[in-house]
């Protein structure tokens, strides 16, 4: 399964780049860490918000994904230079079966952020969810703006760090967690976005419609 053309079978050509949980009409929004400040009294890290995050996501992860499930995996970086291709750390760390980098599909495009014009190049792979490290990734993800927190995605040569988009071909959902503050979930199938919505109820989201 190609990442363009599931897109644009599903998702009628939605880019996937930071922005995109604006552009669909059934998603998701969850604030995650409950309000707990990031950093305690004495000004260090505040690891009871990474604990309860890491908890948090945990009990996610099992309603968007099973193990049986196919995924497709999608890493944007953000280049400073246009020119050359950044590969990220993601594939190497995170992907069990390295064999699989050779399936790595490979696309490149402007985005318009606001006024500004982002090139991004974008890594796709289609796997299984056994294929990839989940729990590491996912602590991964929410240590972007923390940089004592070990692991973190690299950032060299880049405007910003990157982003990771998790595509469950079997329910057609996209799940995206963008830092330890929250993430998004868009759905294409309303039933299963209102299974979802009803399970999480109790958290602190957003949803639409």
């Amino acid at each position: 399964m190609e990442l363009k053309n599931f897109m644009k079978k599903h998702y009628n050509d939605l880019a996937l780049t930071p922005d995109f949980y604006q552009h669909w009409s059934i998603g998701i929004h969850l604030e995650l860490g409950n309000n707990i400040y990031p950093f305690d009294e004495n000004h260090q890290i505040n690891l009871n918000l990474f604990n309860k995050v890491y908890k948090q996501l945990s009990e996610l992860v099992p309603l968007l994904f099973k193990k049986t499930d196919t995924v497709l995996v999608v890493v944007n970086t953000y280049p400073q230079e246009t020119k050359k291709i950044v590969y990220p750390n993601f594939f190497k760390r995170y992907v069990k079966e390295q064999k699989l980098k050779y399936s790595l599909h490979y696309h490149e495009f402007q985005w318009q952020d606001d006024e500004n014009h982002v090139f991004v190049q974008q890594m796709s792979l289609c796997c299984k969810v056994t294929d990839l490290k989940l729990e590491l990734l996912l602590k991964t993800l929410i240590h972007e703006d923390f940089p004592p927190l070990q692991p973190r995605l690299r950032t060299k040569h880049c405007l910003f760090a990157p982003d990771v988009f998790l595509i469950n071909v079997n329910t057609r959902c996209i799940f995206h967690v963008y830092d330890d503050r929250g993430c998004e979930v868009i759905n294409r199938n309303l039933e299963l976005h209102e299974k979802l919505v009803e399970r999480l109820k109790e958290w602190e989201m957003q949803a639409k419609p």
